[in-house]
């Protein structure tokens, strides 16, 4: 079962207000999730509320991130802080997973 890090829209009509949840890959957007990481306003462009360390413990679980929602967390300065040092978030298809750094060496 694929899991990802992605956006559920609630909200009144024009006015929507999108949660940051962990949800099955096949879900619909509206679907069953299975937790809440927080709240973003995208008419005020605010983050109302977050949980770092749940997205912190989704995250080395090896949770996929969809862009929109690495987007917010990086524009809240979020994210930098939750990855750890010897880990970098990897483009793998539509979606962002964890995955260790690699170095390169330079011979000669």
């Amino acid at each position: 079962m694929a899991v990802r890090i992605r956006l559920a829209r609630f909200g009144r009509r024009r006015h929507p207000v999108y949660r940051i949840v962990v949800m099955d890959a096949k879900s619909p957007r509206e679907g069953n999730y299975i937790d809440i990481l927080g709240t973003y306003d995208p008419k005020r462009k605010v983050l109302i509320e977050i949980k770092p360390e749940k997205v912190r413990r989704w995250l080395q679980e090896g949770v996929e991130i969809a862009g929109r929602a690495k987007a917010i967390l990086e524009s809240a300065d979020l994210l930098k802080d939750l990855v750890p040092g010897d880990r970098e978030l990897r483009k793998s298809g539509d979606y962002w997973v964890l995955r260790k750094k690699t170095t390169k060496e330079v011979n000669g």
